[in-house]
């Protein structure tokens, strides 16, 4: 399966809200806007729970991080999320955090993206060893949230659920998966697209996971395979409620 930014332009942009959203991201054609436009997901749903369980080890673990304020502030061009998609669908599949990190170095796109950014912004603060570990400890923190939601699309999509992502319907249309005509919420906490697609019609259906508990694997908390089994079951119960 393949999903581009035109089935999701399709599926979500259909309110005004929407329409109003996109149309304000799309109009001054930045790098971001030609990159995501441009960007199919593919790899991304291929990832098994094991994949994601492999390379959880490897993720260092981080303390608290060096409050240096120029780091603590830096909002790249390029969400994470987004290079995130990026490398995985360049490589075919899910990177442990050391080639990633040396992806994100010698690829140069994705140089351009993250590692050319980051270097700026650290060679712009006085405090250079510490702007090194702040945003060392941010991109691994970054790295480790990807990890944690992946998690739990490659759990729904291994237990045979249409769950689809894309960077578009996450950084505009502020879907973070969906299935059908349900939005659901893999990265915990609320709907953040209500607002936008409230309106629709057909209606979208805003699922809650109830991703409350997590077993730290390696340096990475993923959420605990009861919580996930139980999103199976109830997402199960909402899609096919005649299903034996």
């Amino acid at each position: 399966m393949t999903i581009t930014a035109m089935d999701v332009r399709r599926t979500f942009n259909v309110t005004q809200e929407t329409r109003f959203r996109f149309n304000g991201w799309f109009r001054d054609r930045t790098p971001l806007v030609e990159r995501v436009m441009s960007h199919d997901t593919s790899a991304v749903l291929r990832v098994t729970p094991e994949d994601v369980l492999a390379v959880c080890p490897g993720v260092p673990r981080t303390g608290p991080p060096p409050d240096v304020a120029g780091i603590r502030a830096w909002r790249p061009e390029f969400p994470f999320t987004h290079v995130a998609h990026h490398v995985v669908e360049r490589l075919g599949r899910l990177p442990g955090w050391d080639e990633f990190r040396e992806f994100c170095e010698t690829d140069e796109a994705t140089r351009a993206m993250l590692w050319t950014p980051a270097s700026e912004a650290i060679a712009s603060t006085t405090d250079r060893a510490g702007a090194r570990g702040a945003m060392r400890h941010k991109v691994v923190t970054e790295f480790a949230g990807f990890l944690r939601y992946l998690s739990v699309i490659a759990h729904l999509r291994h237990a045979g659920l249409d769950v689809r992502v894309h960077p578009l319907a996450d950084l505009v249309f502020e879907v973070d998966a969906w299935v059908e005509r349900l939005i659901l919420n893999p990265r915990g906490g609320g709907q953040r697209s209500s607002r936008l697609l409230v309106h629709a019609m057909p209606p979208f259906f805003f699922h809650d996971l109830g991703l409350k508990q997590f077993e730290q694997v390696g340096a990475v908390p993923l959420p605990a395979r009861r919580d996930l089994d139980r999103a199976v079951r109830s997402l199960r119960g909402v899609l096919y409620p005649d299903a034996p």
